[in-house]
């Protein structure tokens, strides 16, 4: 069975009202009914290279960092991921301890995706954004040292360090996961919730091949049905 972790898009002129980013727009070059007799449609889309779901690489905070077309299409076939819950409130940390209970989870896994839950608050957009949790720096320095076959990070919040705290500081969290010349990438804003009560099996991520920074993706995961049915005489 497949199903989504990625949110998907919806048009948005307006930009965000939180951050003042742009999002999503279509601008339609020939249209059905605009008067000019096209016998097909074409478009240009633009969009935030953040918007939405979307893959961070190494170029995002380093000058000479591996960009998108530094990646190969297998670095985003993952055979082994790990999925957990870690709950996390306003402005909270992930910390070492919690990535030490599920140790054996992580053993031998490519990937970790991580729910906290806040995503339930990402319809508030000003709470989502300005309150999210972040990874601490120390827990993602103690993933790659004991689980070093780690390349994809992924979670349910809006970023992967508080965007307030990471600006100031000039981004620690995410070089902690992101190192210049290593095809590692971290997925932000993912809708994880659909893995609850289901075994994931692998998850396949869909980026534009191209010299840029970051890049708005498509998650699909292949997952096992664990759910007990209820019901009976």
């Amino acid at each position: 069975m497949y199903i989504e972790l990625s949110h998907r898009l919806i048009e948005s002129q307006l930009p965000d009202e939180v951050l003042n980013l742009p999002g999503l727009n279509i601008e339609w070059r020939s249209k059905f009914g605009d008067g000019r007799n096209k016998s097909n449609q074409t478009s240009i889309i633009k969009i935030f290279s953040h918007h939405g779901t979307h893959i961070d690489v190494p170029f995002h905070v380093y000058e000479n960092g591996f960009m998108m077309s530094d990646f190969d299409a297998g670095d985003f076939m993952l055979e082994n991921p790990a999925f957990i819950e870690c709950p996390k409130t306003d402005l909270q940390n992930i910390e070492v301890i919690d990535l030490l209970k599920h140790r054996e989870k992580l053993d031998n896994s490519d990937s970790l995706f991580v729910y906290t839950k806040f995503s339930e608050h990402r319809n508030d957009r000003k709470r989502y954004v300005e309150n999210s949790p972040s990874f601490s720096k120390e827990s993602l320095e103690y993933l790659l040292d004991t689980f070093p076959r780690i390349r994809c990070l992924g979670m349910d919040l809006f970023s992967v360090e508080n965007i307030h705290e990471g600006r100031s500081l000039k981004w620690p969290v995410h070089r902690s996961f992101l190192k210049p010349f290593e095809r590692r990438y971290i997925i932000e804003d993912m809708n994880l919730k659909p893995l609850l009560d289901r075994e994931l099996t692998k998850v396949i991520t869909t980026p534009l091949f191209f010299a840029n920074e970051a890049c708005p993706v498509t998650v699909v995961a292949q997952v096992r049905e664990t759910r007990v049915e209820k019901g009976g005489n």
